[in-house]
């Protein structure tokens, strides 16, 4: 029989996943395990369940072993996965044309560009990289 979960997930329980449900599609979520910092994620729908989509790296850091029971806290993401980095919110504050153009895109790509410049470990590398971005968006434009 196919593995149904060809990716590692977190499967939230039926009771738990509705509480966050507000129609069809995923819902973006903020999630703690244990007593770490918050992570911007998703409540996903999949073959009737709802998850969350483990990276390797989350596997890693929290240790996770399938199996293994683990505490996991989950609240509505307020900003719907598109709080700006303050790097980002200074780029824009400086640069309208840059706003502007960044407010048209849709909001799965506007994550992407948020996710890819959260994950600088250096708030050098975090400014390089809103500054590269701002000037692909432009020169999309």
């Amino acid at each position: 029989m196919k593995d149904p979960w060809p990716i590692n997930v977190i499967v939230v329980p039926a009771e738990i996943a509705k509480q966050f449900l507000s129609g069809k599609g995923a819902v973006r979520i903020l999630c703690a395990i244990g007593d770490t910092a918050e992570f911007h994620c998703a409540l996903n729908p999949r073959h009737g369940e709802h998850v969350i989509i483990a990276s390797k790296q989350l596997i890693k850091v929290h240790k996770l072993l399938t199996g293994m029971p683990f505490r996991m806290s989950i609240r509505i993401d307020p900003h719907n996965g598109l709080a700006l980095p303050e790097e980002l919110s200074e780029v824009f504050n400086q640069d309208e044309f840059a706003c502007e153009v960044y407010q048209v895109l849709p909001d799965g790509e506007k994550r992407g560009l948020i996710y890819y410049i959260r994950q600088a470990k250096s708030m050098d590398t975090r400014i390089k990289r809103c500054l590269e971005m701002i000037e692909k968006l432009k020169q999309r434009s």
